[in-house]
């Protein structure tokens, strides 16, 4: 049985929106298209949050002021979260959405997140805009600058060709390959917001801990490994396979020019 969601009725205007904990968005109950999430609405801390609402039997925009998630929903906030309720009312959404203890380190210690690709640990440092493999000092890394080429929006990641032994970005003549580069490897990791939040905010001149109940926060990643197969290469190679019979006939025409030309007496 479909978990009922609990309504949240603004209590200035009477426009009842339903809360949806699981998504962390509101969405109006009379029209669930006006939907608003931690991405559309402003934090005001401890004392909930808000956001502009057009209301089309006023015509006029109004500001909605929802209390925390906590207070709003408890119960559902504790189910999620595998807490007790009563220790849910002692928290606020950020010390129960961001993990505090994880927190600690990235912020008073300064411990970076880490990446794992191709079995290699690259720290991911935001603030100087590079993925920087521990241990390696021939090689700076991998900017985060040259992965937005390979940036997948609906995905939120960033799925490129790595090489291993020079740990960065795979680089091939694309228009000419032919067959799987047996020296690569393709891989998937989180978009540089997932990766090192906090980073990205001081790089950027935010506050440190700006949007981290949106993305959450974690120090250690893993690249998925993604086969050939299934990164979108076989297109590339059936394509460059087409036009090689081309090329090879302008080649072997260029050649017999050229065996003609010579001395002449």
């Amino acid at each position: 049985m479909e978990k009922e969601l609990l309504i949240y009725t603004d209590p200035d205007y009477g426009i009842e929106f339903i809360v949806d904990v699981e998504k962390f968005e509101f969405r109006e109950r009379a029209n669930p298209d006006n939907c608003y999430t931690l991405e559309d609405i402003s934090d005001l801390g401890e004392e909930g949050y808000f956001f502009d609402h057009f209301d089309k039997s006023t015509g006029m925009t109004i500001c909605i002021k929802p209390p925390q998630f906590v207070t709003l929903a408890p119960q559902q906030m504790a189910e999620k979260y595998n807490k007790a309720v009563e220790e849910i009312l002692l928290l606020t959404d950020f010390e129960l959405m961001v993990d505090q203890e994880v927190l600690t380190r990235r912020i008073k210690h300064g411990e970076l997140p880490t990446v794992e690709i191709g079995g290699h640990i690259f720290y991911a440092d935001a603030r100087i805009d590079l993925l920087r493999p521990k241990d390696v000092l021939s090689t700076m890394g991998i900017r985060f600058d040259d992965l937005e080429y390979w940036y997948v929006e609906d995905k939120n990641v960033y799925a490129f060709p790595y090489d291993p032994k020079n740990f960065e970005i795979g680089d091939r003549e694309w228009d000419k390959i032919l067959d799987y580069p047996i020296d690569l490897i393709f891989v998937e990791i989180p978009y540089a917001r997932t990766l090192d939040p906090v980073g990205l905010n001081r790089r950027n001149g935010w506050q440190e801990m700006e949007g981290l109940k949106e993305t959450g926060l974690r120090l250690d990643f893993k690249a998925e490994l993604v086969p050939w197969n299934k990164s979108g290469i076989d297109e590339i190679i059936s394509e460059n396979r087409l036009k090689q019979p081309i090329i090879e006939v302008g080649k072997e025409r260029n050649k017999r020019q050229e065996h003609k030309k010579g001395r002449k007496l």
